[in-house]
Protein backbone atom coordinates (compact mmCIF):
# COMPACT_ATOMS: atom_id res chain seq x y z
CA UNK A 1 0.00 0.00 0.00
CA UNK A 2 2.70 2.28 0.89
CA UNK A 3 4.49 1.94 -2.52
CA UNK A 4 1.03 3.25 -4.94
CA UNK A 5 1.03 6.74 -2.74
CA UNK A 6 3.76 6.99 -5.19
CA UNK A 7 1.99 6.46 -8.14
CA UNK A 8 0.23 10.07 -8.16
CA UNK A 9 3.20 11.62 -7.44
CA UNK A 10 5.13 9.97 -10.69
CA UNK A 11 2.03 10.84 -12.67
CA UNK A 12 2.03 14.31 -12.29
CA UNK A 13 5.75 14.44 -12.44
CA UNK A 14 5.21 12.96 -15.77
CA UNK A 15 2.50 15.47 -16.55
CA UNK A 16 4.60 18.38 -15.58
CA UNK A 17 7.52 17.41 -17.47
CA UNK A 18 5.70 17.24 -20.61
CA UNK A 19 3.59 20.08 -20.26
CA UNK A 20 6.62 22.13 -19.20
CA UNK A 21 8.66 20.56 -22.49
CA UNK A 22 11.09 18.65 -20.66
CA UNK A 23 14.14 17.94 -22.79
CA UNK A 24 17.87 18.03 -23.12
CA UNK A 25 17.44 21.46 -24.42
CA UNK A 26 18.07 24.28 -22.30
CA UNK A 27 15.66 27.35 -22.68
CA UNK A 28 18.14 30.44 -22.68
CA UNK A 29 15.17 33.27 -22.66
CA UNK A 30 14.23 35.21 -26.08
CA UNK A 31 16.00 36.17 -29.51
CA UNK A 32 14.97 40.09 -29.49
CA UNK A 33 14.30 41.17 -33.01
CA UNK A 34 13.09 44.77 -33.88
CA UNK A 35 10.71 45.76 -36.50
CA UNK A 36 10.54 49.43 -37.38
CA UNK A 37 7.32 49.68 -40.15
CA UNK A 38 5.37 52.83 -40.53
CA UNK A 39 2.12 51.76 -39.48
CA UNK A 40 -0.19 55.15 -39.86
CA UNK A 41 -0.34 58.04 -42.04
CA UNK A 42 -0.79 57.57 -45.66
CA UNK A 43 1.49 54.72 -45.79
CA UNK A 44 0.09 52.48 -42.79
CA UNK A 45 -0.31 49.53 -45.71
CA UNK A 46 3.66 49.05 -46.15
CA UNK A 47 4.08 48.71 -42.52
CA UNK A 48 1.20 46.52 -41.86
CA UNK A 49 2.75 44.20 -44.73
CA UNK A 50 6.08 44.55 -43.13
CA UNK A 51 4.79 43.62 -39.68
CA UNK A 52 2.19 40.78 -40.67
CA UNK A 53 4.87 39.03 -42.49
CA UNK A 54 7.77 39.55 -39.47
CA UNK A 55 5.20 37.90 -36.94
CA UNK A 56 4.03 35.29 -39.10
CA UNK A 57 7.77 34.18 -40.05
CA UNK A 58 8.14 34.09 -35.85
CA UNK A 59 5.08 32.44 -35.02
CA UNK A 60 6.60 29.61 -37.32
CA UNK A 61 9.98 29.52 -35.50
CA UNK A 62 8.09 29.01 -32.43
CA UNK A 63 5.43 27.04 -32.73
CA UNK A 64 8.90 24.53 -34.12
CA UNK A 65 9.96 25.11 -31.06
CA UNK A 66 12.21 28.22 -31.13
CA UNK A 67 15.24 29.38 -32.79
CA UNK A 68 18.43 26.94 -31.98
CA UNK A 69 21.48 28.49 -31.18
CA UNK A 70 24.23 26.34 -30.19
CA UNK A 71 21.90 23.96 -28.34
CA UNK A 72 20.03 25.74 -26.72
CA UNK A 73 16.84 27.04 -27.89
CA UNK A 74 15.39 30.67 -27.88
CA UNK A 75 11.98 31.83 -28.56
CA UNK A 76 11.63 34.82 -30.93
CA UNK A 77 10.32 38.11 -29.21
CA UNK A 78 9.41 40.99 -31.94
CA UNK A 79 9.23 44.80 -30.77
CA UNK A 80 7.10 46.22 -33.52
CA UNK A 81 8.07 49.94 -33.40
CA UNK A 82 6.33 52.83 -35.95
CA UNK A 83 8.45 55.25 -37.92
CA UNK A 84 5.32 57.09 -38.90
CA UNK A 85 7.32 57.33 -42.03
CA UNK A 86 9.62 59.78 -40.39
CA UNK A 87 13.47 59.81 -40.60
CA UNK A 88 13.50 61.64 -36.99
CA UNK A 89 11.24 59.13 -35.61
CA UNK A 90 12.75 55.71 -36.86
CA UNK A 91 16.37 56.92 -35.63
CA UNK A 92 14.63 57.29 -32.02
CA UNK A 93 12.32 54.34 -31.97
CA UNK A 94 16.14 52.21 -33.63
CA UNK A 95 18.05 53.92 -30.41
CA UNK A 96 15.13 52.84 -27.77
CA UNK A 97 15.03 49.34 -29.61
CA UNK A 98 18.70 49.04 -29.16
CA UNK A 99 19.53 50.42 -25.64
CA UNK A 100 16.09 49.50 -23.95
CA UNK A 101 14.94 46.27 -25.54
CA UNK A 102 18.36 45.22 -26.41
CA UNK A 103 17.33 43.67 -29.49
CA UNK A 104 19.97 41.21 -31.80
CA UNK A 105 18.60 42.68 -34.93
CA UNK A 106 16.18 45.13 -36.99
CA UNK A 107 14.23 44.50 -39.94
CA UNK A 108 11.88 46.96 -41.69
CA UNK A 109 12.49 50.33 -43.19
CA UNK A 110 10.91 49.91 -46.43
CA UNK A 111 11.49 54.52 -47.62
CA UNK A 112 14.65 54.60 -48.71
CA UNK A 113 15.14 57.92 -46.03
CA UNK A 114 13.58 56.05 -43.39
CA UNK A 115 16.15 52.80 -43.52
CA UNK A 116 18.98 55.13 -44.15
CA UNK A 117 18.36 56.54 -40.80
CA UNK A 118 17.89 53.39 -38.76
CA UNK A 119 21.15 51.82 -40.72
CA UNK A 120 23.03 55.02 -38.89
CA UNK A 121 21.81 54.25 -35.52
CA UNK A 122 22.65 50.34 -36.15
CA UNK A 123 26.12 51.31 -37.37
CA UNK A 124 26.72 53.66 -34.61
CA UNK A 125 25.47 50.49 -32.38
CA UNK A 126 26.79 47.60 -34.48
CA UNK A 127 23.45 46.19 -35.09
CA UNK A 128 22.22 44.28 -37.72
CA UNK A 129 19.62 45.90 -39.76
CA UNK A 130 18.04 44.21 -42.57
CA UNK A 131 15.44 45.79 -44.90
CA UNK A 132 12.94 44.32 -47.14
CA UNK A 133 13.12 46.61 -49.86
CA UNK A 134 14.82 49.95 -49.53
CA UNK A 135 16.54 50.73 -52.94
CA UNK A 136 18.81 53.62 -52.31
CA UNK A 137 22.52 52.72 -53.19
CA UNK A 138 23.76 55.00 -50.19
CA UNK A 139 22.54 52.29 -48.30
CA UNK A 140 25.44 50.16 -49.05
CA UNK A 141 28.01 52.34 -47.32
CA UNK A 142 26.75 50.77 -44.24
CA UNK A 143 28.85 47.92 -43.06
CA UNK A 144 25.70 46.58 -40.59
CA UNK A 145 23.27 46.83 -43.05
CA UNK A 146 21.79 44.44 -45.52
CA UNK A 147 18.83 44.07 -48.12
CA UNK A 148 16.42 41.57 -49.79
CA UNK A 149 15.63 43.47 -52.75
CA UNK A 150 18.17 44.76 -55.78
CA UNK A 151 19.49 47.86 -55.46
CA UNK A 152 18.61 51.22 -57.53
CA UNK A 153 21.49 51.04 -60.13
CA UNK A 154 20.17 47.50 -60.80
CA UNK A 155 16.70 48.33 -61.38
CA UNK A 156 17.36 51.67 -63.38
CA UNK A 157 20.01 49.37 -65.59
CA UNK A 158 17.20 46.85 -65.81
CA UNK A 159 14.19 49.24 -66.57
CA UNK A 160 16.27 51.26 -69.10
CA UNK A 161 16.93 47.56 -71.41
CA UNK A 162 13.14 46.51 -70.86
CA UNK A 163 12.21 49.81 -72.70
CA UNK A 164 14.65 49.58 -75.25
CA UNK A 165 13.97 46.25 -76.21
CA UNK A 166 10.21 45.22 -74.92
CA UNK A 167 9.07 48.61 -75.22
CA UNK A 168 10.50 49.39 -78.98
CA UNK A 169 13.01 53.05 -77.69
CA UNK A 170 10.08 55.15 -77.40
CA UNK A 171 11.21 58.66 -76.49
CA UNK A 172 10.60 59.25 -72.29
CA UNK A 173 9.66 61.56 -70.18
CA UNK A 174 10.46 61.71 -66.38
CA UNK A 175 8.48 62.74 -62.93
CA UNK A 176 10.21 62.23 -60.11
CA UNK A 177 10.31 63.57 -56.17
CA UNK A 178 13.58 65.67 -56.18
CA UNK A 179 13.33 65.52 -52.35
CA UNK A 180 13.29 61.64 -51.88
CA UNK A 181 16.89 59.47 -52.21
CA UNK A 182 15.35 56.39 -53.53
CA UNK A 183 12.94 58.70 -57.09
CA UNK A 184 15.72 61.29 -57.24
CA UNK A 185 18.66 58.69 -57.65
CA UNK A 186 16.16 55.46 -59.45
CA UNK A 187 15.40 58.50 -62.11
CA UNK A 188 18.74 59.35 -62.43
CA UNK A 189 20.53 55.87 -62.58
CA UNK A 190 17.86 55.03 -65.36
CA UNK A 191 18.21 58.13 -67.25
CA UNK A 192 22.22 57.56 -67.35
CA UNK A 193 21.38 53.82 -68.78
CA UNK A 194 18.72 54.63 -71.10
CA UNK A 195 21.08 57.62 -72.69
CA UNK A 196 23.89 55.25 -72.57
CA UNK A 197 21.85 52.70 -74.88
CA UNK A 198 20.74 55.11 -77.72
CA UNK A 199 17.27 56.24 -76.00
CA UNK A 200 15.88 59.61 -75.64
CA UNK A 201 14.90 61.28 -72.42
CA UNK A 202 12.62 64.21 -73.56
CA UNK A 203 11.90 66.10 -70.43
CA UNK A 204 13.19 65.57 -66.62
CA UNK A 205 10.88 66.69 -64.10
CA UNK A 206 11.30 66.74 -60.66
CA UNK A 207 8.60 68.06 -57.51
CA UNK A 208 8.81 68.01 -53.95
CA UNK A 209 7.29 65.95 -51.25
CA UNK A 210 4.58 68.17 -50.21
CA UNK A 211 3.31 68.96 -53.79
CA UNK A 212 -0.46 67.54 -54.87
CA UNK A 213 -0.78 69.10 -58.29
CA UNK A 214 1.76 68.67 -61.31
CA UNK A 215 0.29 69.99 -64.20
CA UNK A 216 2.90 71.94 -65.42
CA UNK A 217 5.89 69.31 -64.99
CA UNK A 218 3.27 66.93 -66.88
CA UNK A 219 2.44 69.67 -69.61
CA UNK A 220 6.25 70.13 -70.46
CA UNK A 221 6.59 66.11 -70.44
CA UNK A 222 3.57 66.11 -72.92
CA UNK A 223 4.80 69.04 -75.04
CA UNK A 224 8.20 67.70 -75.34
CA UNK A 225 6.02 64.74 -77.26
CA UNK A 226 6.82 61.70 -74.42
CA UNK A 227 6.00 58.18 -75.43
CA UNK A 228 6.86 56.41 -71.99
CA UNK A 229 5.83 58.30 -68.46
CA UNK A 230 8.17 57.16 -65.87
CA UNK A 231 7.23 57.34 -62.55
CA UNK A 232 9.43 56.41 -59.44
CA UNK A 233 7.27 57.43 -57.38
CA UNK A 234 5.18 56.30 -53.93
CA UNK A 235 1.55 54.74 -55.42
CA UNK A 236 -0.75 57.49 -53.56
CA UNK A 237 1.83 60.96 -55.32
CA UNK A 238 1.15 57.73 -58.43
CA UNK A 239 -2.35 57.63 -58.65
CA UNK A 240 -2.40 61.75 -58.82
CA UNK A 241 0.23 61.64 -60.84
CA UNK A 242 -1.65 59.45 -63.23
CA UNK A 243 -5.03 60.80 -63.11
CA UNK A 244 -3.64 64.05 -64.41
CA UNK A 245 -1.48 63.07 -67.35
CA UNK A 246 -4.63 61.26 -68.45
CA UNK A 247 -6.88 64.28 -67.83
CA UNK A 248 -3.85 65.88 -70.11
CA UNK A 249 -4.04 64.10 -72.74
CA UNK A 250 -1.18 61.54 -72.45
CA UNK A 251 -2.38 58.23 -73.88
CA UNK A 252 1.35 56.78 -73.91
CA UNK A 253 2.51 54.00 -71.42
CA UNK A 254 3.54 54.55 -67.94
CA UNK A 255 6.44 52.87 -66.37
CA UNK A 256 7.00 52.67 -62.70
CA UNK A 257 9.41 51.26 -60.25
CA UNK A 258 9.41 48.88 -57.00
CA UNK A 259 7.90 51.60 -55.23
CA UNK A 260 4.13 51.04 -56.58
CA UNK A 261 2.19 49.07 -54.54
CA UNK A 262 0.04 46.46 -57.12
CA UNK A 263 -2.45 45.96 -54.97
CA UNK A 264 -3.55 49.20 -55.16
CA UNK A 265 -3.10 49.87 -58.46
CA UNK A 266 -4.09 45.95 -60.32
CA UNK A 267 -8.01 47.57 -60.76
CA UNK A 268 -7.42 50.76 -61.86
CA UNK A 269 -8.54 51.25 -65.34
CA UNK A 270 -6.24 54.47 -65.72
CA UNK A 271 -2.90 51.42 -65.06
CA UNK A 272 -3.70 50.25 -68.33
CA UNK A 273 -0.73 49.57 -70.38
CA UNK A 274 1.89 49.87 -67.56
CA UNK A 275 4.84 48.35 -66.58
CA UNK A 276 6.44 48.45 -63.17
CA UNK A 277 9.69 46.45 -61.95
CA UNK A 278 8.82 44.03 -59.12
CA UNK A 279 10.45 41.37 -56.52
CA UNK A 280 8.23 38.45 -56.05
CA UNK A 281 4.77 37.87 -57.55
CA UNK A 282 2.34 34.88 -56.95
CA UNK A 283 2.82 31.46 -58.76
CA UNK A 284 6.40 31.79 -59.21
CA UNK A 285 8.71 28.82 -59.84
CA UNK A 286 10.28 29.07 -56.73
CA UNK A 287 10.74 26.22 -54.32
CA UNK A 288 8.61 26.71 -51.68
CA UNK A 289 7.03 29.85 -52.94
CA UNK A 290 3.58 27.90 -53.59
CA UNK A 291 3.24 26.21 -49.58
CA UNK A 292 4.16 29.85 -48.42
CA UNK A 293 1.34 31.91 -50.76
CA UNK A 294 -0.89 28.60 -49.35
CA UNK A 295 0.25 28.63 -45.54
CA UNK A 296 0.15 32.47 -45.24
CA UNK A 297 -3.15 33.11 -46.66
CA UNK A 298 -4.65 30.67 -44.34
CA UNK A 299 -2.80 31.80 -41.08
CA UNK A 300 -3.87 35.76 -42.16
CA UNK A 301 -6.84 35.56 -44.40
CA UNK A 302 -4.90 37.32 -47.33
CA UNK A 303 -2.96 36.61 -49.99
CA UNK A 304 0.81 37.29 -49.38
CA UNK A 305 2.09 41.01 -51.44
CA UNK A 306 5.70 41.42 -52.57
CA UNK A 307 6.59 43.21 -49.30
CA UNK A 308 5.06 40.39 -47.09
CA UNK A 309 7.19 37.76 -49.16
CA UNK A 310 10.51 39.92 -49.33
CA UNK A 311 10.13 40.50 -45.34
CA UNK A 312 9.44 36.80 -44.51
CA UNK A 313 13.05 35.94 -46.45
CA UNK A 314 14.53 38.63 -44.33
CA UNK A 315 13.45 37.58 -40.85
CA UNK A 316 14.04 34.00 -41.81
CA UNK A 317 17.97 34.91 -43.47
CA UNK A 318 18.55 36.84 -39.99
CA UNK A 319 16.99 33.87 -38.19
CA UNK A 320 19.69 31.71 -40.77
CA UNK A 321 22.22 34.03 -39.68
CA UNK A 322 22.19 33.47 -36.22
CA UNK A 323 21.69 29.50 -36.12
CA UNK A 324 25.12 29.72 -37.89
CA UNK A 325 26.82 32.02 -35.60
CA UNK A 326 25.32 30.32 -32.49
CA UNK A 327 24.67 33.36 -30.36
CA UNK A 328 22.40 36.40 -30.65
CA UNK A 329 25.34 38.45 -29.96
CA UNK A 330 24.69 41.20 -33.03
CA UNK A 331 28.34 41.20 -34.14
CA UNK A 332 28.48 37.81 -34.51
CA UNK A 333 25.07 38.00 -36.48
CA UNK A 334 26.19 40.65 -38.71
CA UNK A 335 29.31 38.67 -39.33
CA UNK A 336 27.07 35.51 -40.04
CA UNK A 337 25.40 37.41 -42.80
CA UNK A 338 28.46 38.34 -44.34
CA UNK A 339 29.48 35.22 -44.58
CA UNK A 340 26.63 32.95 -44.74
CA UNK A 341 25.67 30.79 -48.34
CA UNK A 342 23.01 31.73 -50.12
CA UNK A 343 19.80 32.15 -48.92
CA UNK A 344 16.86 30.04 -50.63
CA UNK A 345 13.64 32.44 -49.60
CA UNK A 346 10.47 32.73 -51.48
CA UNK A 347 11.99 35.27 -53.44
CA UNK A 348 14.44 33.70 -54.91
CA UNK A 349 17.88 32.37 -53.75
CA UNK A 350 20.27 35.38 -52.87
CA UNK A 351 23.38 36.29 -50.62
CA UNK A 352 24.72 39.26 -48.67
CA UNK A 353 28.20 39.12 -49.95
CA UNK A 354 28.15 41.61 -51.93
CA UNK A 355 28.37 45.01 -49.28
CA UNK A 356 24.98 43.90 -48.13
CA UNK A 357 23.48 43.60 -51.33
CA UNK A 358 22.43 40.93 -53.18
CA UNK A 359 22.45 39.60 -57.08
CA UNK A 360 18.86 39.46 -58.29
CA UNK A 361 17.01 38.99 -61.69
CA UNK A 362 14.79 42.00 -61.71
CA UNK A 363 11.14 41.14 -62.30
CA UNK A 364 9.09 43.38 -64.98
CA UNK A 365 4.86 42.96 -64.01
CA UNK A 366 2.22 44.46 -65.53
CA UNK A 367 -1.68 44.78 -65.15
CA UNK A 368 -3.33 42.38 -66.90
CA UNK A 369 -7.02 42.05 -66.71
CA UNK A 370 -7.13 43.19 -63.82
CA UNK A 371 -4.80 40.88 -62.39
CA UNK A 372 -0.62 41.40 -61.80
CA UNK A 373 1.17 39.26 -64.30
CA UNK A 374 5.12 38.59 -65.38
CA UNK A 375 6.07 40.31 -68.16
CA UNK A 376 9.69 39.53 -68.19
CA UNK A 377 12.56 39.00 -65.96
CA UNK A 378 15.43 40.76 -66.68
CA UNK A 379 19.07 38.65 -66.33
CA UNK A 380 21.49 41.20 -65.29
CA UNK A 381 24.17 38.93 -64.00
Amino acid sequence: MKRNRFIPVLLFALVFCLCAGCSDKKTSGEFKVGVVAVTSGELFRKGNYIVTAARYAAEKVNKSGGLELDGKSYKVKLFPADSNGEAEMAAKVTLRLIEKEKVSAIVGAAKSNVALAVAKVCEEHKVPFITPVAGTNKLTSYKYSFRVSYTNTVQGEALALFAKNDLGHKDVGILFDSSSPYSAELARFFKEDYLKGGGKVVSFQGYVARDREYSSQLKKIIEAGAQILFLPNNTKKVQLQVAQARKLGFKGILMGSDSWDSIELERNPLFKNSYYTDHWVPNLPIKGAAEFEKDYKKANGVDPSELEALTYDAVNSLFDAAKIAGTDNPVAIHDALVDMPPFHGVTGTFDYNNNGDPDKDVIISTFRDGHIAVQDIIDLK
